[in-house]
This record gives structure tokens, sequence and C-alpha cells, in this order.
């Protein structure tokens, strides 16, 4: 019974507390089995299709699908074609190595990788127990396999000058050397060798583009087993599962990937055209059908920085293409050092990005753009400024006064490039015109031809771009040797550029070496260096990915990464906008209470 107090009142006696003690132990209970019943679902809601935990504020994995626009083509292989491959070749194929958005290496099929002593051989690392999306082993001797295809004279690869730094690469693909003979082999499973003839310190820069091809696909199909959905086989963190040319590529998160960087998306689907059939991909986005698109134009452009929605789904970012005039310097007009700076002063960048290139471009002084490894842009901006002045100065001390004498020569640009460099070339051959009173014309040439004046030093004077092929001074600025398409040598230069490539320092001193030969290159006016072009992206807001971040220098960049962590967040539920919601252990607590 209770106890009698002196006001009479009766307080919780035996049975009352035992009573309160049943009805916690129900509400335990209840709690528990709530909490046990609801596990599956709420674990479900956190992975997607192939066991991959999703981030706390991920949409559903039925969500996890990406949709985009690219131009199609023939094989879904790297080391059969470039030029004709199909888009998510980076994606169905396992590389060595991957990049960040900092420039940074990050692991891939290679969890490390070192130098040996001598500088002579880099020595790749790969992870155990790797495979097909068949099922099969996938390993060292699959990379072998794959670097031989590419340098098989018989596979007649468009890309293979790319790895010419690997030993005996050039004697193979010239069939001096058998294919046996190339400076790759397998020390065992997971110990790839990679031999050069001299120090490579960015080898594995260069390894970036390294996917894989599979030895027994090839071997039942031949170049066929990369042409369809059904005979292809994926390393990487995707496969293929379906592919109507011209129409549709959808790729799955493939189940059986170990590699580094399990995908967060369920499905990437690929809208792919030819190039006479260029969908309105504006159109698109707006309608809610893809979720990225690359803008082309400035009159797109203009439309989403006018539009209150689209202009807060903008991405923007200076690319790694530089857009340059080269000359040939071993004959007339331009053998003469006077003459070529008298061009150099005649181009007023900032009147060529505030109209033809507006919005598009950022003036250009070098070679290596804003951001990209061992960049000193600013450096450069003043040593060959815009100056008609002193650029008549110059023609006149050349032996052309006020452009008398000089010799009729036309600007090539080539037909591929003819949608982003006509307005350009047009306005450069103005501002000649108008500050040497010398008469440009501007020529568009066909791919093919364009490229065999190039490399065979047959074209006065042509407006061209170059892409990086990796993040490293090395890629670019050798570009510039005198063996390659430019026609110009310069001794120290050519010392600078062999010493930066086989120095295996510090990065740091060896981008010191390439910064004096980047110098060189602009002083002697190597090439007439114009703009960087900026590259615009939308996408769609609920899509996140920390490569869509701006990176360490403060700059967006463009990363393959964004395809492995990026992912679609769940709009419906933001934390930051939503008051807190009382958890299931706050209920507990209250009911104690």
């Amino acid at each position: 019974m209770g106890i009698l107090h002196k006001d009479q009142s009766i307080i919780a006696g035996p049975v009352h507390v035992l009573s309160s003690y049943l009805i916690m132990r129900r509400i335990a209970s209840f709690l528990f089995l709530l909490v046990f019943l609801t596990a599956p679902e709420l674990s479900a809601q956190r992975v997607n299709s192939i066991g991959v935990e999703l981030p706390e504020d991920a949409a559903p994995p039925e969500r996890q699908r990406l949709r985009f626009f690219e131009m199609d083509g023939t094989y879904m292989e790297w080391f059969k074609t470039i030029y004709r491959r199909s888009p998510a070749t980076n994606l169905i194929s396992e590389p060595l190595v991957r990049q960040d958005h900092n420039y940074d290496l990050v692991p891939a099929a290679a969890k490390s990788w070192e130098a040996t002593p001598d500088g002579n051989t880099w020595l790749f690392h790969l992870r155990s127990g790797m495979q097909w999306d068949d099922g099969r082993p996938f390993n060292a001797h699959d990379y072998v396999f794959t670097f031989r295809r590419g340098a098989d004279p018989d596979n007649a690869y468009d890309f293979e000058w790319h790895y010419r730094i690997i030993k005996n690469w050039s004697d193979v693909v010239g069939r001096q050397l058998p294919v046996d003979s190339l400076g790759v082999e397998a020390i065992d499973d997971t110990t790839l060798a990679v031999h050069t003839e001299q120090p490579v310190p960015y080898l594995p820069f260069n390894l970036i583009m390294s996917w894989a091809s599979p030895e027994h696909a090839v071997a039942k199909y031949g170049d066929e087993w990369a042409t369809r959905a059904e005979t292809h086989i994926s390393s990487g963190p995707f496969k293929l599962t379906e592919w109507r040319k011209n129409e549709i590529i959808i790729l799955d998160a493939n189940p059986m990937y170990r590699g580094s960087m399990p995908p967060l998306l369920d499905q990437v689907i690929i809208r792919v055209f030819s190039q006479s059939a260029v969908p309105l991909m504006l159109s698109a986005y707006t309608a809610g059908e893809v979720d990225m698109i690359l803008l082309t134009g400035q009159a797109a452009l203009g439309r989403v920085k006018s539009d209150p929605v689209l202009s807060r789904e903008l991405h923007s970012m200076v690319n790694f293409v530089t857009f340059y005039m080269t000359m040939d310097t071993y004959n007339p007009p331009f053998d003469d050092l006077r003459v070529r700076r008298a061009f150099a002063h005649s181009i007023d960048r900032t009147a060529l990005m505030d109209s033809a290139l507006k919005d598009v471009g950022v003036a250009a002084y070098s070679m290596l753009a804003p951001g990209f490894p061992g960049a000193k842009p600013e450096v450069f901006r003043d040593m060959l400024p815009y100056d008609p002045e002193r650029a008549r100065q110059l023609m006149a001390e050349a032996g052309y006064p006020d452009g008398k004498g000089f010799p009729q020569v036309d600007i090539w640009i080539r037909a591929h490039d003819y949608q982003s460099t006509r307005l350009p070339a047009e306005a450069i051959q103005a501002m000649i015109a108008e500050a040497l009173n010398v008469r440009v014309g501007v020529r568009v040439i066909e791919r093919k031809v364009f490229t065999d004046g190039l490399n065979n030093h047959e074209v006065t004077l042509a407006l061209v771009a170059y892409s990086q092929d990796f993040p490293d001074p090395a890629n670019l600025l050798g570009l510039w040797r005198s063996r390659g398409r430019h026609a110009w040598h310069d001794d120290t230069f050519e010392r600078l550029i062999h010493e930066g490539n086989e120095f295996m320092g510090p990065p740091d001193e060896r981008y010191a070496i390439y910064h004096a030969a980047e110098r060189r290159l602009v002083e002697d006016v190597g090439g007439i260096f114009l703009w960087f072009p900026v590259e615009h992206r939308l996408w769609k807001p609920d899509f996140y990915s920390p490569t869509l971040q701006p990176n360490r220098l403060g700059m967006e960049v463009w990363s393959n990464l964004t395809w492995m962590n990026g992912y679609f967040r769940d709009t419906d539920r933001d934390a930051e906008d939503q008051p807190r919601s009382r958890g299931l252990w706050d209920w507990f607590k209250s009911a104690l209470d």
C-alpha cells in the first residue's frame, strides 16, 4: 500500500512503481522492434545497386542516374583509336592511375608506384583481386597486353606517339623490333614494370591514359569486341549494358569492380549523336531530359546568364587548351625575330576578349594556362604587350616600312576548328592590317591537309590549338621541341626542356627549369599566344561532386573523378532548411521524463 503523509496524500508505492516499470519495458520493446523492422529499409536507402554506401544526403538509389549528351564513335576501346572512339571509355575501363581536381595523382588499378634509383624504371603495385566484369582475373599481365596492343603496328593506333617514352616503343611501331620487346613487363600478377631509355619523372602522369583492353575478348572477337554491348568486357566502375549507335549508351554500375573508386551512381545514360545531327542540348536540359550539357556559342551562354534560374546552375572553367599562332621561322619573312615581335605587338588581346571571344576566352601570353602545374602566366603578360607603335618600328627596322614589300601570307585555320576560330582569326587579321598596314588572308584548310602541312613545316602562318594530354609542363612545352610540328628551334630552349624532362628531384625545382624554357619560348616568339578557352557547363543543382567545387587554387576544373564521386542529393529533405526532427532517442527520453 502507499505511504500516508500528514497531508493525507498518497505517493508512489510498490504497485505504482511496478506499473511504471512495465510501461517503460513495453515502450523499450516497441522501440527495439521498430528499429529492427525498419533497419533493412534504412540500410537499403543508403546503398546503391552494387552495395556502395551512399552519403547521408543522397537521394534514393533509383535517382542515382546521370544523363548527358556526347558525340558517338566506332570503338569503345582506348588503345584502338582516340579519334574514332565512343564516349565512356574512361568509365568502363580501369587505368593505372587517375588525377583529381587538384591535378594530383590518385590510385586506380595501381595502389602505389615508385621509380627505381636510376630513374629508368617505374614500378606500379596493383590491387589484388581485381576482375573483368565476366569474372576473369584482371592483373598486371592485362596491362602488358594493353601496351603491346597500342604499339603493335598492325593495330595502327592513332595516338601511339603519346607513349614513345616507353623503352623500344618507337622501334616496335616502326617494325624494327618485335612487339614482345616493348619495355613493359609483369614482374608478377600485381607488379607492373615500365622501362624507359632515360629517367622520366612525369611517366605516371603520362599513364593517366592507360585504360586496359581485355586480351581474351580481343582474341575471340578481334576489334569488333569494342563495337557492341554484347561482346564488350569492362574493368572499370561501370559496365556497358546497351549501345544503340547514334542514339543511346547505357552504363550500369559494375558489380565486379574491385578498384579504388566504386561509383555512387547506379547508371549513366549517354544520349549519343552524329556530327551531322547535333541535338538541341539547351532545350533538352531545360525540359529535364538531361542533367548536364556543354554550352557552345556566345548566344546560348548569354541566354543562360540572363536567366535567374539557369545562371545559378552554370559552371565555368578555363580549359587547358592554348590557341596560338605558329610561324615558319626557318624562312622569310618570319625568320626575322623583329617581324615576329611586330606581329605579336600588333594584337590587342583585351579587345579580342571583349568582342570575338567575350565570355568564352581569357587572354594568353604564354603556353601554360592559369592553374596548370608549374604555370606562372602573370610573369609573361608584359613581355610582348599590345603596342602598335613599337610594332611599326620593328617592321621598319626589318625592311618593311609601313608594310611596304611584305609578302602575301594567309592565316591557316583548320576546318575542324572553324566555329571557334573564324571570328578571332578575322579580328586578328584586322588588327594586323591596322597596326602594320599588312594584308593577311584567312584560309580554312581541311584537317588532314592542315595537319600534314604543319608537321612537314610547310605552313607560313597558322592559328592552331593544342590541348593538354597530361598535367605536366613536359607535355605542353615539349610540343615546341624542334623535332615536333613547329618550324622553330632554339638551343637554350632545347637544353632546358631536356633537363626538365629528366630531372627526378623536387617538383618545384623541376617546374623552375620549365619556367625558364617557357620564358625563352616567349622571348624568341616561337609562337604568338592568344587565348585559353573558357568551358561552360550546366549541371542540375541536385547533382553534387567534390570535383565540381573549386580546387586548392580556387579554380573550378574538370575531372574524370566526377563520374565516380558524384551523386544526386535528396532535395526533399534539406537538413539546413528544415527544423531538426526528433529522433527515436529524443522520443524515448521524453517518455521516460
